[in-house]
């Protein structure tokens, strides 16, 4: 194949290209600049996203510090276990819609108004659902604390904000991103001063749950002003029930995945609280708030390149191959120089931003900075999955990592707290989402890839094969 200008082809994709210089991560974010004028908008919604990321660091990093502070490790504790039963329970509601959702419109942009009304439907009853699975848990794992239940019913409101996230499917489906980081920066700036009001008159914790959850509601109001500026109504969707049932179909097994990656992650804050109290959480939960932040870049950079990736998929496979590889190298080695550069300040870092009082986070948070690497390459591997419709796969990885979680964490969390937690989801993340990939005829092609990628040196051409 030549390389052609004109196409979404990447610098040395022809057949006779030589490989990319090792010039790390730099290097190859350049290259993904430069692929024509789709890959150029690639490019520029990576640095919207990322842009967004970066204020959102600067201004986050300093109002999210200072709540930390106010709270202290028992009330961030707290907080934090009311937080990670909602989560788990409301990714249960978004059904694995959106992967589903924006392939069919790339595919069918035509069928724009059912796609997203039926999707709509679904994702109301699934709010339903997270607010009686939520409260449900609440009771049953700290009976009689009612304000564990206060903290659990206010935070339900982020499902509400939840639901009309598929306004942002239609924007990731026409690969505009700009809109979405516009309306989603209204909301984080509204509730950053927010933070700081409740801060400033020392509110109460179910005040600051509160204006926390609120920042969701919001950003999906500003979302809907987007897509209506658009000369768009959400009044003109429709509801189709066997549009309905294919969508459940298809998004099943994702369902089942999203909830398992929510539990990989969310269930050793349940359990650190469980078994070790609300101030071991409340540490451990700090350290997850920062890496929470590094986690975000795998998920700016392939909703920036998936629907690209996706039409690659359906135009040329080697094509697809090439490209997929050069994001898994991005993403893994921006995640190992992550990993490194945090690993080695993480005592400054965290006496710094949260002060004396959790300065046991330190060794917590320098375990959970290896887990990127592994986590940006679990991310970047969906796209594979779903554009060969193996679905079934992806749910496999996630229910692995969720059960090699949960039994790590009831072995190592009554000896270790917080940094059991922490080595319980390293060892869980990189089992799950790259050594099983090498059990698996079907997958070692994949496997290969993400080994390319993990390599200090230019990775050898093609795909995977």
């Amino acid at each position: 194949m030549q390389f052609r200008p004109d196409s979404e082809s990447l610098p040395g994709e022809a057949d006779n290209a030589t490989p990319l210089p090792a010039g790390g991560v730099r290097a190859r974010f350049a290259s993904l600049l430069r692929i024509g004028s789709h890959g150029q908008l690639i490019g520029h919604n990576i640095g919207f996203l990322l842009g967004d990321r970066v204020v959102r660091l600067a201004v986050g990093l300093f109002v999210n510090a200072w709540l930390v502070r106010y709270l202290g490790p028992d009330r961030m504790g707290l907080m934090s276990f009311a937080q990670s039963l909602v989560l788990i329970a409301a990714v249960a509601s978004q059904l694995g819609l959106e992967t589903i959702v924006v392939r069919d419109l790339v595919r069918r942009p035509e069928e724009e108004r059912d796609l997203l009304g039926t999707a709509l439907f679904l994702r109301l009853a699934g709010m339903l659902l997270t607010v009686g699975v939520a409260l449900g848990a609440a009771s049953l794992l700290r009976p009689g604390d009612h304000e564990s239940w206060r903290l659990t019913l206010v935070f339900t409101a982020v499902a509400l904000g939840q639901v009309f996230d598929i306004v942002d499917y239609w924007f990731q489906s026409r690969a505009e991103i700009g809109p979405v980081v516009v309306a989603r920066g209204v909301a984080f700036a509204a509730g950053s001063a927010a933070k700081i009001v409740v801060i400033l008159m020392h509110a109460p914790l179910v005040a600051v749950a509160a204006v926390i959850a609120g920042e969701y509601v919001l950003s999906a109001a500003t979302l809907v002003v987007a897509y209506a500026a658009r000369g768009r109504s959400p009044l003109a969707w429709r509801w189709v029930p066997a549009r309905g049932l294919a969508l459940l179909r298809d998004s099943w097994p994702l369902v089942l995945n999203s909830v398992a990656i929510v539990i990989s992650v969310r269930v050793d804050q349940m359990l650190l609280t469980t078994l070790r109290g609300t101030h071991e959480n409340g540490l451990y939960a700090a350290a997850q708030r920062l890496t929470e932040i590094v986690y975000y870049v795998p998920v700016a950079v392939m909703t920036a390149a998936n629907p690209i990736l996706l039409r690659s998929h359906q135009r040329d496979r080697g094509e697809y191959e090439r490209r997929l590889q050069r994001l898994f190298t991005l993403l893994a080695r921006s995640g190992l120089g992550i990993a490194l550069v945090l690993s080695l300040g993480t005592h400054w870092v965290v006496r710094m931003l949260f002060g004396e009082r959790f300065a046991s986070t330190a060794p917590v948070l320098s375990l959970l900075v290896w887990a990127a690497p592994m986590m940006f390459l679990g991310v970047a591997q969906t796209n594979w999955f779903v554009a060969e419709n193996r679905q079934r796969g992806l749910m496999l990885r996630s229910a692995v990592a969720a059960v090699l979680s949960v039994l790590l964490n009831l072995w190592l969390v009554p000896r270790l707290g917080a940094r059991g937690a922490a080595t319980s989801f390293l060892v869980s993340q990189a089992l799950a989402y790259l050594a099983l990939n090498a059990c698996f005829r079907e997958t070692r092609p994949l496997f290969r890839m993400q080994c390319r990628a993990l390599m200090p040196w230019p990775a050898p051409r093609g795909g995977a094969r």
